[in-house]
């Protein structure tokens, strides 16, 4: 799996797995805003490469900031 399918299927497509797509899975209006904010990578393709790490930055749950 690429991480560009890794990605889709953990956020869009697992969204319309439960029947939520038009409110979660994306980054759209009138979606609600649920996303992690990372620090500086150099490209999403990067992600898998820090296994073990966290690089998280911000949590925004609902629009609020964690």
């Amino acid at each position: 799996m690429t991480p560009e399918e890794a990605l889709n299927a953990s956020t869009l497509n697992s969204a319309y797995a439960m029947g939520l797509e038009n409110s979660v899975g994306s980054i759209c209006k009138g979606k609600q805003a649920n996303l992690l904010i990372t620090k500086e990578l150099p490209s999403y393709t990067a992600i898998p490469y820090y296994f073990g790490t966290n690089p998280i930055e911000t949590v925004i749950i609902n629009g609020e900031i964690y």
